[in-house]
């Protein structure tokens, strides 16, 4: 299965990690793949930081910040 990919603009609205969730969770649902969804989110909530938490979605997506932050 083809790995999703999530664009996000990490100084703007879309940066915000709860916004990413929901463009990771649409992408997954598209997929048929919301229990995996629901087992990142869980490890996403659990995580220490915003650069943990886009550590863990990033070994399910492509995640790409068109600022060039991260």
């Amino acid at each position: 299965m083809k790995r999703p990919e999530i664009h996000f603009n990490s100084g703007g609205p879309s940066g915000n990690i709860y916004a990413i969730l929901n463009m990771f969770k649409d992408a997954f649902r598209k997929q048929r793949r919301i229990t995996e969804y629901n087992d990142t989110w869980n490890r996403v909530c659990m995580s220490g930081s915003y650069d943990e938490a886009l550590a863990i979605i990033r070994e399910k997506v492509d995640l790409i910040d068109d600022d060039g932050r991260y």
